[in-house]
């Protein structure tokens, strides 16, 4: 039976996916955020201070970036828990796996984890989830 995609969706690679502290990220984050907010508050002309209703709003989108940023933590951690239960469920299976240019025909004795990824045991030698091209 050979596996295939059925979404073009993005699928998760625990190879790929780096910490926070380790990416080079372009986007505003919370604590960049919030010292631009006290920047702001700082300069502010005194004759014209911020609107309430401008500071209400600026709260709101710190809260909104904190919480989607939670949510992001979160989804990751689900996607490695659900890398975790399928390479669970091949114990026992037979697949096969292309590491690099070798191909890998064997049955799954067991899963390991190293650095909160799963590698399958087939035929002694460790295999990741996403390399396996065949279950039978």
């Amino acid at each position: 039976m050979n596996v295939t995609a059925t979404s073009s969706a993005r699928v998760y690679d625990p190879r790929k996916e780096t910490p926070p502290q380790e990416s080079n990220r372009t986007e505003l984050g919370k604590d960049a955020f919030l010292k631009l907010l006290l920047t702001e508050l700082r300069y502010q002309d005194a004759f014209k201070p911020v609107d309430d209703k401008e500071m209400i709003a600026q709260m709101a989108q710190f809260s909104t970036l904190e919480q989607m940023q939670n949510l992001s933590l979160a989804m990751e951690g689900l996607a490695k828990m659900q890398h975790a239960t399928q390479a669970a469920a091949l114990i026992g299976k037979k697949v096969t796996a292309t590491v690099g240019d070798e191909v890998i025909t064997g049955t799954v004795s067991g899963v390991k984890f190293k650095d909160g990824v799963a590698y399958l045991v087939v035929e002694g030698k460790e295999v990741l989830v996403t390399d396996v091209t065949e279950i039978s």
